[in-house]
């Protein structure tokens, strides 16, 4: 049975308390092999048993709201040793009992207990918009990264284009030029088009080469672009022997030999001999009698040319192409005649040029070789659209016809008319020998229009040979020229 008590501010309630407590006593010490069977007396108020799983924050807790509640609390334990000692010995140690009429021991630790959870759940939070702002300043730094990449490979192509890549390119002039007559003419060439040149003294005497600057741009740790200006030099070199320099070398067997020692001095080298008036030489000594009587009547400056002819040995135009041709096969030289200034200062400034523009050739045949390894030239232009249902198969057939080189729109139709489509060509060839399949279409007539005044006019061997080679070779590298 429960019993009920009911609380007043009398001194009855602690009495009646007090009665119950001291029956419930007695009734223990009459028992007292029965404690694990004692049945505490039911209170309809909250009270908190204390065991050895509370922590030590509890159990402070559990001091402060017990002496901050005294006024409104009822401690029934220290009433029961006031009256009776044995009710403690008797009690487990481990158990103790506080009757709160206030609000409860339990709620008020729980409730402190989830302020500490969610002062442990703010934490993580915390760190978490911590680790989000991290996160964003990497984005927002490898976003700038990126854009001063492509600000930098843009200016990179930008300085190898075409015209913008001649500001960075430099012509090296050797001094010995400035003793020959092509000199005004070449430095008046380069101030024109805005190159930059300068003289030195060369290994190898009235030569030219090149030299380019180039600008490395790369990102360090904090996003600083750092420029690197690196002088590259140029495997280019333009050789100019006057023509007398020329005849005094083939004369002494040297010709060859001068240029293989130049070779060996720069083996990696382009090198192209440029000869200067050699063909006035020849045509001199071709004309030798009339220009020799016309000597008077000449200008100082051709008189004294005539002169230097006439006291050089002489050489013929053969033996010159002989050795030419020998120089260029054994030590890869290449060679230009020039007689004027202006071609020779044209010569050098085409030279700067292409070589200026050399990067970004090779850039732009790179990528077109990675897009397309095959022949795509009018990919887009006369197109054949062909249906569901098969239109337009028939026209595509002829589209291909037309392709071949002598081929046309009415020698395509006039295939069609006997072969309908590739397969039927195809099988046609298959039925017959190869000298027979490369005559197969020669003799097939070709309508070009209606009338009485049309002629009459045939394939032809060479069409029908191309077309054979194209259906039947298994080599796919084999050329369809006209010899085939």
């Amino acid at each position: 049975m429960a019993e009920s008590i009911e609380l007043s501010d009398s001194n009855e309630s602690e009495l009646s308390i007090n009665h119950l407590i001291n029956t419930k006593i007695g009734n223990c010490q009459k028992n007292p092999a029965s404690d694990d069977d004692f049945d505490f007396p039911e209170v309809q108020f909250d009270y908190f048993i204390d065991t050895n799983n509370i922590t030590n924050k509890n159990k402070s807790c559990q001091k402060e709201c017990i002496i901050s509640n005294n006024s409104k609390s009822l401690n029934v334990i220290s009433n029961a040793e006031t009256n009776n000692e044995i009710f403690t010995n008797k009690l487990p140690k481990k158990r103790s009992f506080t009757h709160d009429m206030s609000d409860s021991l339990e709620s008020d630790c729980y409730e402190e207990n989830i302020c500490m959870n969610q002062q442990l759940i703010k934490e993580p939070i915390k760190k978490s918009k911590s680790k989000l702002k991290e996160e964003r300043l990497k984005k927002q730094e490898n976003l700038a990264r990126e854009k001063k990449l492509k600000a930098l490979k843009a200016k990179r192509l930008k300085n190898i284009k075409p015209g913008e890549c001649m500001k960075f390119i430099k012509v090296i002039l050797d001094k010995h030029i400035e003793e020959y007559k092509f000199y005004p003419e070449t430095l008046v060439t380069l101030n024109d088009a805005d190159i930059s040149y300068s003289f030195i003294s060369h290994s190898i005497s009235n030569s030219i080469t090149w030299e380019r600057t180039i600008e490395e741009d790369s990102i360090d740790e904090n996003n600083k672009i750092c420029t690197k200006t690196i002088k590259q030099i140029e495997k280019y070199i333009i050789v100019i022997w006057n023509w007398k320099e020329v005849v005094d070398k083939l004369i002494d067997d040297s010709f060859n030999s001068s240029l293989s020692y130049i070779r060996t001095l720069l083996p990696d080298y382009n090198i192209t001999l440029v000869i200067f008036g050699i063909k006035a030489y020849f045509l001199y000594h071709t004309n030798k009698k009339k220009l020799d009587k016309c000597s008077g009547s000449k200008s100082n400056n051709k008189t004294k040319e005539f002169i230097a002819y006439k006291e050089s040995p002489k050489i013929s135009k053969q033996q010159l192409e002989e050795c030419l041709a020998e120089n260029q096969i054994i030590n890869k030289c290449n060679n230009r005649l020039i007689e004027n200034a202006t071609d020779l200062a044209l010569m050098i400034y085409q030279y700067t040029k292409a070589i200026a523009e050399k990067p970004y050739k090779l850039e732009k045949r790179q990528q077109s070789d990675k897009e397309y390894n095959w022949y795509i030239s009018g990919d887009n232009r006369d197109t054949v659209c062909v249906d569901k249902d098969g239109n337009g198969l028939k026209r595509l057939w002829q589209q291909q016809l037309c392709q071949f080189n002598l081929s046309s729109l009415e020698i395509s139709e006039a295939i069609c008319s006997v072969y309908k489509s590739p397969i039927q060509l195809v099988e046609a060839y298959k039925n017959c020998t190869s000298a027979e399949g490369s005559k197969l279409l020669k003799d097939l007539p070709i309508r070009r229009a209606a009338g009485p005044l049309t002629t009459a006019r045939r394939v032809g061997p060479e069409l029908s040979k191309k077309v054979h080679v194209m259906f039947t070779c298994e080599n796919g590298d084999v050329l369809l020229g006209n010899d085939v």
